[in-house]
C-alpha cells in the first residue's frame, strides 16, 4: 500500500458526508442425533455455523498472479478514501477490516494500492481528461453515481462482462447489477461490497425498541417477516403515537412522533420501497420509461396524507438552516419510535445510544408487494474502468478481490458496529440488515438521472403537500423525456 497516504478521520467524515450531502439533490437450533442403538449417550449437539467463516470460505475463483508491486491506482472521492486505504490499524473495527482486505489483495497479487482523488465535481471532470486524452493512468473508479453517469454517457468506460474474472454471480456483487443495471449484456457502472459507500447510504428504517414495547406495537421483526410492513402498517403503528413535550399547544420539532423524516432524498425511496422504478427494462431487453402511471399518482397522493395529515408523523421541511441530523437526534434522543434512516447514520451517530434499536426496511406498497426494495442514497460511488485502462484483466482481477475481500472481511464488521453487537450473535437483527441490503434496487434511471430526470419528483411534491402530479409531470415530461432517451440510446449504440 502506498506509505503516507493522510489517515482520513472515518468516522468524522462518515458523520459530515451523511449530514452534507444525504439531500444529493439509495435460528440455529439443536439437533437431536441419539444413536439407534438405543444407548443413552449424550447426543451429538450441531454447532452453529460462523457467519464469517461460512464467507471466508466462498471461493473468489481468481487466478494465481502477481504483478512485481506494481501501483494499482484507483479514482475516489476524497470524502470515501478511508474506505479503500488505510495504512495501519487503528483499534476502531471498521477501518482494521478495510486494513486487513487492502493487505490480503496487495501481498496476494504484489500490487500497490494508490489513489487519485477529488471532490465528486472535479474529479469527474479529471477522469475525463485522463481517458478522452489516452492516458493510462487509471485502473479503476469509484465515484458518484450521478456525476459518473454523467460522463459515462460519453463512452468513457468498459463493458463489465467484457472484463476477465468479473463474476456477478458472486455474493459480493450486487444481483441488481444483472437484474437491473445490464441492458442486452451491457453494463459499465455496476455496485460491488468495496463500494462501502452504497452500504452507508442504504435507506431503511430504524425503531426503538423500548418505545414499541412501551406502546404496545406488537413484534415489529415479526410483522417485517411476515410481509405485512406496509404504508398502512406503518399509519397504524404512529399515526396517534404523539406528546406535546414542550406543552406550547403546537406540533413542531421538540415534540414526541411515532414516525420522523427529513425532506430530500428519505422521500424520494418510497418510489423503490412501492416496487416502483423510473427506467426499466423491457421484454425484449430494452429500456422503457416507465415512471408515470396512475400507480405513481397514487404514491404521491398516499405520501402526502401520510406526512401531512397525522398528528404522530412529522416530516421536517424547515428550509432556513436546514438540519440534516434532525431525524437521528429525535430518535437518539427517545423522542422519535421510527424514522427513515441511512444505515451509516447507525455507525456515524448511534454508537453510544443507550436505548436497543432495530433496522428494519422501508416498508412495502400493499401486502400483495412480493418483496421489500430500497434505494441508496446518490452520495454513493460506483464502479466503472476507463476504456484507457492499461491491463483490464488486472482490473477485473483486482476489482473483484477487493469485492471478494470486503464481503469477507468488511462487511461483518459494518454489521457489527453498526448493531453494536458481535456478527456471530443476535442472528434476528443480522438477518434482517441483510434483508435491507439485499434489497436494495439500482434503477438505471437514477444512475443516469443527471439531475435531468425523474429521481427526484416526490421530494419536491411530498415536502410541498403538492397532490398534483398529473400537472407535474404535465409541465416537465417533454424535457424528463428527451433526457432519457439519450440514456436508451447510449445502451442500444454502445460498442457500436
Amino acid at each position: 500500500m502506498k506509505q503516507g497516504t493522510k489517515r482520513t478521520l472515518s468516522i468524522i467524515l462518515l458523520s459530515a458526508i451523511i449530514a452534507g450531502v444525504v439531500s444529493c439533490g439509495n435460528g440455529n437450533g439443536d439437533t437431536d442425533t441419539t444413536s439407534a442403538t438405543g444407548n443413552d449417550s449424550q447426543p451429538d449437539v450441531t454447532e452453529p455455523i460462523d457467519p464469517v467463516a461460512e464467507r471466508e470460505a466462498i471461493d473468489d475463483e481468481l487466478p494465481d498472479k502477481t504483478y512485481d508491486n506494481a501501483p494499482f491506482t484507483i479514482a475516489t472521492e476524497t470524502d470515501f478514501e478511508w474506505t479503500l486505504l488505510q495504512d495501519e490499524a487503528s483499534g476502531d473495527v471498521i477501518d482494521d477490516a478495510i486494513y486487513k482486505r487492502n493487505l490480503a489483495v496487495e501481498e496476494r497479487f504484489k500490487i500497490d494500492l494508490e489513489l487519485v482523488t477529488g471532490d465528486h465535481a472535479s474529479l469527474n471532470s479529471k477522469i475525463t481528461n485522463i481517458v478522452q486524452s489516452g492516458d493510462d493512468t487509471l485502473d479503476l473508479c469509484m465515484t458518484h453515481v450521478i456525476q459518473t453517469g454523467n460522463i459515462a454517457l460519453m463512452g468513457l468506460f468498459e463493458n463489465w462482462y467484457d472484463v476477465p474474472y468479473v463474476n456477478f454471480e458472486k455474493p459480493w456483487w450486487s444481483a441488481s447489477n444483472i437484474e437491473d443495471m445490464t441492458v442486452d449484456n451491457v453494463c459499465p457502472l455496476a455496485v460491488g461490497d468495496c463500494v462501502l459507500s452504497a452500504l452507508i447510504g442504504t435507506y431503511c428504517v430504524l425503531y426503538n425498541k423500548r418505545l414499541a414495547e412501551d406502546y404496545n406495537l406488537g413484534d415489529i421483526y415479526g410483522i417485517v417477516n411476515d410481509g405485512k410492513w406496509t404504508i398502512d402498517k406503518a399509519l397504524e403503528l404512529t399515526k396517534d403515537t404523539y406528546s406535546d413535550l414542550n406543552s406550547n399547544g403546537e406540533i413542531d420539532g421538540e415534540d414526541f412522533f411515532g414516525y420522523v423524516s427529513i425532506q430530500f432524498s428519505p422521500l424520494n425511496a418510497y418510489l423503490w420501497a412501492f416496487g416502483g422504478h423510473v427506467l426499466q427494462r423491457n421484454e425484449s431487453g430494452g429500456i422503457d420509461l416507465v415512471y408515470h402511471s396512475e400507480k405513481t399518482n397514487d404514491m404521491v397522493q398516499k405520501l402526502c396524507s401520510f406526512f401531512h395529515d397525522n398528528s404522530g408523523i412529522y416530516l421536517y421541511t424547515t428550509d432556513a438552516n436546514y438540519d440534516f441530523n434532525f431525524s437521528v437526534n429525535c430518535f437518539k434522543d427517545g423522542r422519535a419510535v421510527f424514522i427513515n434512516a441511512l444505515l451509516g447514520d447507525t455507525v456515524a451517530y448511534l454508537r453510544d445510544m443507550k436505548d436497543d434499536y432495530g433496522v428494519i426496511p422501508y416498508p412495502k406498497w400493499d401486502e400483495a408487494q412480493e418483496n421489500y426494495s430500497t434505494m441508496v442514497d446518490g452520495f454513493h460511488e460506483v464502479l466503472c474502468i476507463p476504456v484507457t485502462a492499461p491491463d483490464i484483466e488486472r482490473s477485473g482481477i483486482i476489482t473483484e478481490a477487493l469485492c471478494a475481500e470486503s464481503y469477507k472481511k468488511v462487511m461483518p464488521a459494518y454489521y457489527e458496529t453498526a448493531l453494536k453487537t458481535k456478527y456471530t450473535r443476535d442472528n434476528e437483527s443480522i438477518a434482517m440488515i441483510d434483508l435491507v441490503v439485499n434489497s436494495r434496487v439500482f434503477d438505471l434511471g437514477y444512475f443516469y438521472d443527471g439531475w435531468k430526470g425523474a429521481s427526484f419528483i416526490f421530494e419536491r411534491l411530498v415536502h410541498d403537500n403538492n397532490t398534483n402530479f398529473e400537472s407535474y409531470w404535465a409541465a416537465n415530461e417533454s424535457s424528463i423525456t428527451t433526457h432519457y432517451q439519450k440514456v436508451i440510446d447510449y445502451f442500444e449504440n454502445y460498442g457500436k
